[in-house]
């Protein structure tokens, strides 16, 4: 399941998408929160931090969608989150972990104050962040990934030499498609 980022909608990610996998089912929710002329899965603050509770309600309606592919498909989906959808994916890891495989966390942001993690049990998890990311401190990743370490998950962390936006050497895309081809 794919998760756009802020200011954006279910179509963002298609292109990302198709250049990643074509063999699996693949599902685009449209956050249901305004954001600049567009949508984003949960609200922020007026400070610009992440509104826990509206997350967290947020997240659960997406639990739901997440246990109906699950029975749908007899396995649990991977995530992948982009920006503000990395933040929903961690947030679902965190809050219903029984309907996680594992997740991909494009450009993600730590914003926990302590680990909000379950033991995870081996769960795979890649992070990729951008070294020159000005919209992320240089904190999110390494504690994100701290975090998910510390509650047993197998995580995986790469930091790109580029900005938030997707590399522009297609790192993301092949880092995002080796992950995937090691999970079938």
């Amino acid at each position: 399941m794919f998760l756009h980022g802020s200011a954006s909608d279910e179509t963002s990610l298609l292109t990302f998408c198709a250049e990643i996998t074509t063999h699996h089912p693949s599902y685009f929710p449209r956050g249901k929160e305004p954001s600049e002329g567009a949508f984003t899965f949960y609200r922020r603050r007026e400070d610009g931090s992440v509104d826990p509770e509206n997350l967290a309600a947020r997240s659960a309606e997406l639990a739901e969608f997440l246990s109906t592919i699950g029975d749908n498909h007899g396995q649990r989906p991977i995530l992948i989150g982009y920006s503000s959808g990395a933040v929903t994916a961690a947030a679902l890891l965190a809050q219903h972990t029984e309907f996680v495989e594992g997740a991909v966390l494009l450009r993600p942001e730590s914003s926990y104050g302590a680990s909000p993690f379950p033991m995870l049990d081996n769960r795979p998890v890649l992070l990729i962040s951008g070294r020159d990311d000005a919209r992320r401190k240089r904190t999110d990743a390494p504690d994100l990934f701290n975090f998910l370490r510390a509650a047993g998950a197998h995580a995986e962390w790469h930091d790109l030499a580029c900005g938030h936006s997707f590399d522009p050497e297609g790192h993301d895309i092949e880092l995002t498609r080796a992950w995937l081809a090691k999970r079938g």
